[in-house]
Order: C-alpha cells, then sequence, then structure tokens
C-alpha cells in the first residue's frame, strides 16, 4: 500500500460510516473548501452532489489522483503561511477539515486564519480522532503506546485533542462549537482489542465507570465564526424549520398514501365478509339438505325393516298350508 493509499477508502453515501455521517454536515449546494483530502474519497461524493470544491493538498501521489477529479487545486502546507495567499478575499459556504488537525504542529495557526474564508453564515467542520479512547488507556495501562501506520495512532499524528482540549482550542481561536457528534467504536473491534481483553474485569469496569464517552473513538464538531452568533442562530432555525416542513410533508404524503391503502383493505374486507356471508347461507342451505336426506334414509330403513319382518312371518304360514295340502292328497 502507498503512504497516500491508506487514506483511500469507499463507502456508502447514504449509509452510517462516519464519512458519510459528516458529510451530511454539509448544507446541499453551496462552496467548499476541503483541507487535506487524500486522494479524495470524501471529495467524489462533494462532487457528485454538485458542490463546488477547492481542496489544498501537499502530497504529491494525492495531488495527481485529485487533478483527475476537476476540482480547483492548491498545492501547499497548511503550515506555511504563503498557502492562504491564494484564498484572499474569497469566502466559502463550508470549510472540510476531517482527520486534519492532528498532522499539525500549530492548528491552532491554521484555526485562525481559517476565519478570514469562511462565509457570514457558513461553517467549520472538524473531525479528529479521540485520545481519550479507553483503548488507548487500556494500552497505556499495558505500559504501551505504539505508532502505527494508520489508525488512531497513526505515527503522522503529532497532535492529540479530546472534545475539551478541543472545545477550548476552538474557542480561543475565535470558533463557536456548536454540534457534537461521536464515532463510537467497540474496543473489540479496534487496533486496541488485545490490550482490553488484557485486562482483568474488574479493571475494565473500573475503567468504564462513570464515563460515557469511553467508546468514543472520533469526534466531530460543527463550528461558526464566533463574530455573529446570532445571526448563525436565526439562520439554523430557519434551516431547522424547512426541514420540519420537508419531512412533514413527506409524512403528509405517506400518511395519503397508507390512507388510500386502508380503504383499498377496507373494502377488499367487506367484499370478503359479503362473500363469506354468502358461503355462509350456502353451507346452512346444505346443512338442511342434508338433514332431510338423513330424514328420508331412516325413513326408508324403517319401512325396509318392516317389510323384512313381515317377511320373515309370511313364509312359515304358507309352507304350514302347503305341507297340510299335500298329506290330504297322499291319505
Amino acid at each position: 500500500m502507498s503512504d497516500i493509499g491508506r487514506y483511500d477508502y469507499a463507502f456508502d453515501p447514504d449509509g452510517e460510516a462516519w464519512a458519510a455521517r459528516l458529510l451530511r454536515r454539509v448544507p446541499p449546494g453551496g462552496t467548499v473548501l476541503e483541507l487535506g483530502p487524500g486522494p479524495g474519497a470524501m471529495t467524489r461524493v462533494l462532487l457528485a452532489r454538485g458542490h463546488r470544491v477547492t481542496v489544498v493538498e501537499n502530497d504529491p501521489q494525492a495531488l495527481a489522483v485529485l487533478a483527475t477529479l476537476g476540482v480547483e487545486l492548491n498545492a501547499g502546507d497548511l503550515e506555511d503561511a504563503h498557502c492562504w495567499d491564494a484564498f484572499a478575499g474569497r469566502r466559502f459556504d463550508t470549510v472540510l477539515a476531517c482527520d486534519v488537525l492532528e498532522h499539525l504542529r500549530q492548528p491552532e495557526d491554521v484555526l485562525r486564519r481559517l476565519g478570514e474564508f469562511v462565509a457570514p453564515m457558513g461553517r467549520l467542520l472538524i473531525s479528529v480522532p479521540n485520545i481519550a479512547y479507553a483503548g488507548v488507556v487500556a494500552a497505556l495501562r499495558n505500559g504501551v503506546f505504539d505508532y502505527s501506520d494508520k489508525g488512531l495512532l497513526d505515527r503522522t499524528h503529532v497532535h492529540f485533542f479530546t472534545r475539551r482540549s478541543l472545545e477550548k482550542t476552538l474557542l480561543g481561536c475565535d470558533w463557536t462549537p456548536r454540534i457534537w457528534e461521536a464515532h463510537r467504536e467497540p474496543m473489540e473491534n479496534s487496533e486496541f482489542a488485545g490490550y482490553w481483553s488484557a485486562l482483568s474485569d474488574a479493571q475494565r469496569q473500573s475503567l468504564l465507570a462513570n464515563w460515557p464517552d469511553f467508546d468514543v473513538y472520533q469526534w466531530m464538531v460543527l463550528a461558526t465564526p464566533a463574530v455573529d452568533p446570532m445571526a448563525w442562530d436565526v439562520s439554523e432555525a430557519r434551516a431547522r424549520a424547512d426541514r420540519l416542513h420537508g419531512e412533514l410533508q413527506a409524512l403528509m404524503q405517506v400518511h395519503q398514501h397508507e390512507h388510500a391503502s386502508l380503504l383499498e383493505h377496507q373494502k377488499a374486507m367487506a367484499q370478503a365478509r359479503e362473500t363469506l356471508g354468502d358461503f355462509q347461507s350456502e353451507v346452512q342451505a346444505l346443512h338442511r339438505a342434508a338433514e332431510r336426506l338423513r330424514a328420508e334414509k331412516a325413513a326408508a330403513e324403517a319401512e325396509s325393516q318392516a317389510l323384512r319382518l313381515a317377511t320373515e312371518h309370511a313364509w312359515p304360514a304358507r309352507w304350514r298350508r302347503r305341507l297340510v295340502r299335500w298329506r290330504l292328497l297322499r291319505g
């Protein structure tokens, strides 16, 4: 695997993968400044959804791939002050810094500069690994803090965050955290599974006690410039109202469809009840016919029995008369 290949991945844009959940925070349309996109796994989805995307990337392999996607390319190091000269006077509706800040030695400098390039009602979307993940703590409990080629302790990570430290950093750089979202990963599915299982049950219980975020592998935060929070709140409330209106319309359509389906079912049930009534009438008529047949059969059997008895009594008397007549003729 190439160095950049480990950052290339496929995901369902409409699914529940972390990247899909992040991209759902990007409003439809609008301009996007994507920092450190790698070979463009998320970039492709943004383009497919009609966004105008500008990227900043410094890896030559990633730049070669991104050049084939039709995005505006800016080759540069985010920590180089001259990198931002290309964006002078420009504003973007959304700035994406997904899995970027942990690679920077001075992320505060970048965060302060980004405030210049976010539209008045724009947003900054950040995701970072959570160094307070219980798997890391389990590894430390076993005396291990080893870097690897990928994962939470990727060897290219030079800055680590918890939710609290990220929030403090954003506030210190004139950003207001608005929405937090957690990417939770069971310890058994992580690269720390072995260290976690090596702990005793008591040690694991002790670690988890009163720790609701023990399984947060990554944090996402949506932040806005701190200069005009009221305007953003109004805009967000309006957007939320529009979403609720859309959901209401969708529910009404579903209700109308289900109501029509219910009427069809009721009609079918009425027809079924009518058919069942006819069938029950026919069954009752058949029962009455069967009763008549049984009565006729019983009468026929009684008549037959009477005839048999009469026959049995008639034959002996007849033979006696013939015997007397025969004797007279002989004598």
